[in-house]
């Protein structure tokens, strides 16, 4: 492909993405079939500011530091900095990853969301740079991903988006690009599902209206951003779109997640098609100019869609020398999330890097043991001769030092045990590996790497203590009613958020005082969108307060969350963001 074509591939890849997410956005998360013709809300200065376009800025400024070698640790580091969305899987992987831990694991620990939206919508930045190449796109897509989607489908749905569209820059068959993009993602996965039901339901004629009910019977769910869902509908815009306007209004119709699905269809068909599929009628309000979200903090974003596309091309020309094998083979696993990855020498491909694994929850206290493992691979062309033991900080201890001689292109394994000789004072405690290289019999060099452990929130239900690393709350047994009882220690006074979030009836007090009473509900615990009648607004002051949470069980999920947010009006830097000091003790 000419760097001309590829110009007007990559423009109107962007263009589409802000036309969608502009038309898209203002009716986001309703579920019933829609009737829109023309953009809901339109701005003076072009496309409305979304996450689909903002985090790919993002992820263009790791590239642009990065290079080929990206990592999920380089985005991890990029979120930290740059990042502070409190929406659903942004939010509980923002406040792990703020507590330590690391991709893929960030993504997967304690996070109710890895099903849903927020990563599929991020996959034009690397069919872009790897435009034609849907295997090296794809291997991006999972660096992206499991930053906070581990172990999801919101992992197999950035995949199936990458593969797609990277393959729609030398291919406009709309059939070829599905069954090409489902190649890529396990057949036994909800969006391979999903897809391939939504491509079946097409083909034998049934209309749009009716592939929408049947989609949604077989795999649909009342959280409107599950993944399965969306990227079917997206797909069904392509594949029922008689032209770019019949694609995008057919596609926002269908309802549910429309700012990321309708932003994909359209970026897609742009791809496939160019700068002259799009209507003017569609293009001209947008303009060219990019706009960026508030909480996208620190981030020289390119000024337009120019910009941003010469920038690409930069990017896709960088990767055709870079190490195309080895970027995929060092692609994280898509459904290994329970590990964390720790390059010791400058190189993965020919030095040497460790795996770190949780074998029980990640944390600790003196009748709680945190026990992990720990794998180092030799990729050089020598031995290795290690002694591995943990530092530990006041409180915890860990008896015992491995040593390992690992010879080139093997690994050995170390197991640890982390105790603790009192509760934590602290919600999240740094441990280290110390790992001291020996050379002739003395330490030639010396590595730390830091992991997390965690002080457990501690509940009493039904009057039995129960542990729980994070703010899921499991019940267990089949009692009429649970009554869940915590003391909740904030180091400070401010105004809070408490959410207390399942599907069965819920009512929760504070200090003999009751909060809220819900008879019913849906387990959406987002640091910004709980159902309303499940959580409660207050002045929390600094000690100790009584915390009693009474579940009724009537047959649903045996699960609720509990967290402690700031409210929007004091949050700073970001929005709605969780504590990490309060403890439940």
């Amino acid at each position: 492909m000419d760097e001309k074509t590829l110009y007007d591939k990559i423009y109107a890849c962007w263009l589409g993405k802000n036309i969608g997410g502009t038309l898209g956005g203002p009716v986001e998360g309703r579920m019933q079939a829609l009737d829109l013709t023309w953009y809901p809300v339109l701005s003076e200065n072009g496309a409305l500011p979304n996450d689909d376009l903002d985090l790919q800025l993002v992820n263009l400024h790791v590239l642009q530091n990065r290079g080929a070698d990206i990592s999920a640790d380089d985005i991890a580091e990029a979120w930290r900095e740059h990042v502070f969305f409190p929406f659903d899987e942004y939010g509980y992987a923002a406040t792990n990853m703020r507590m330590g831990f690391k991709p893929p694991f960030s993504g997967k620990f304690d996070n109710v969301f890895t099903d849903c939206m927020g990563s599929p919508i991020r996959s034009e930045i690397w069919a872009a740079v790897a435009a034609g190449d849907p295997e090296l796109a794809a291997a991006l897509a999972v660096r992206d991903a499991v930053v906070d989607h581990a172990g999801g489908e919101g992992v197999n749905g950035e995949i199936f988006n990458a593969a797609l569209q990277a393959k729609a820059y030398g291919c406009c068959d709309k059939e070829v690009l599905v069954e090409s993009a489902l190649a890529c993602i396990p057949a036994e996965s909800k969006v391979y599902k999903a897809v391939a039901y939504a491509l079946q339901l097409y083909r034998e004629g049934k209309p749009l209206s009716e592939t929408r009910e049947l989609v949604l019977g077989k795999y649909g769910s009342p959280n409107f951003t599950f993944a399965p869902q969306n990227i079917a509908f997206g797909v069904c815009g392509i594949l029922y779109g008689k032209d770019f306007e019949d694609a995008i209004l057919k596609t926002v119709n269908l309802g549910y997640d429309t700012d990321c699905t309708v932003a994909t269809a359209a970026a897609t068909l742009g791809i496939m098609y160019g700068t002259s599929y799009i209507p003017e009628k569609w293009s001209r309000p947008i303009g060219e100019n990019i706009t960026v979200s508030a909480m996208i903090k620190g981030l020289d974003a390119p000024k337009d869609l120019d910009e941003l596309t010469k920038e690409c091309i930069r990017l896709h020309n960088m990767f055709k020398y870079a190490d195309r094998e080895a970027i995929i083979a060092s692609t994280p696993s898509r459904t290994d999330a329970d590990y964390q990855k720790y390059v010791i020498t400058s190189s993965e491909k020919d030095g040497v890097y460790a795996t770190l694994r949780y074998i029980t929850d990640p944390m600790c206290a003196p009748d709680y043991d945190c026990r992990v493992s720990f794998e180092i691979k030799n990729n050089s062309k020598w031995p290795w001769k290690i002694k591995a033991d943990l530092i530990c900080p006041d409180g915890f201890y860990c008896d015992g030092i491995n040593e390992l001689c690992i010879e080139p292109d093997t690994s050995e394994t170390a197991e640890f045990t982390v105790k603790a000789s009192k509760m934590p004072d602290l919600r999240y405690n740094k441990i280290c590996i110390r790992l001291q290289r020996i050379n002739d019999g003395a330490t030639w060099t010396e590595y730390r790497l830091p992991f997390t452990v965690l002080r457990p929130n501690v509940w009493y239900i039904n009057g039995e203590k129960q542990y729980e690393a994070g703010c899921n709350v499991t019940l267990k047994g089949e009692a009429a009613e649970h009554v869940c009882e915590a003391t909740l220690y904030a180091p400070q006074s401010r105004k809070t958020e408490l959410i207390c979030n399942g599907e069965r009836p819920i009512k929760l007090e504070t200090d003999g005082k009751t909060l809220f009473e819900s008879e019913t509900g849906l387990h959406l615990p987002a640091y910004h969108r709980a159902p309303r009648e499940q959580k409660a607004f207050m002045t929390l002051e600094r000690g100790e307060h009584k915390i009693k949470v009474t579940v009724k069980n009537n047959g649903k999920a045996p699960v609720f969350t509990f967290t402690y947010n700031a409210t929007n009006e004091v949050s700073e830097p970001g929005s709605f963001y969780m504590y990490t000091d309060v403890i439940l003790k």
